[in-house]
């Protein structure tokens, strides 16, 4: 019976442990949004920085209206494109995974 109850606490031991490294996983990976909220990141990167919409496409090297048409339909949009408008965040890159909903 000892026996068992150790093994019981090491598991305990050993998930709390990877529940740890997935919490710390997902804090690090809290600045990553899916395509389809690139429309109110440009929007709150425009408003946090006081420029406008025309600023931030010069800023991108990208018409407005390709902005408009990446904010409408992203997964359509050019990988380049996509990377032109996230390239004014700063340091970010794009990912592709697999969708959590299937």
């Amino acid at each position: 019976m000892k026996s068992d109850i150790t093994e019981i606490k090491q598991r305990v031991h050993a998930l709390l442990k990877e529940l740890e490294r997935i919490e710390t996983q997902e804090r690090e990976a809290k600045d990553m949004f899916p395509l389809s909220e690139l429309k109110v990141h440009v929007t709150r990167y425009v408003k946090e920085n006081d420029i406008t919409i025309d600023t931030f496409c010069e800023l991108a090297m990208i018409s407005k209206a390709t902005l408009y048409v990446a904010f409408n339909s992203p997964g359509s949009t050019k990988c380049a494109t996509i990377e032109s408008i996230i390239s004014v965040f700063g340091n970010y890159r794009l990912y592709i995974g697999r969708d959590d909903a299937s």
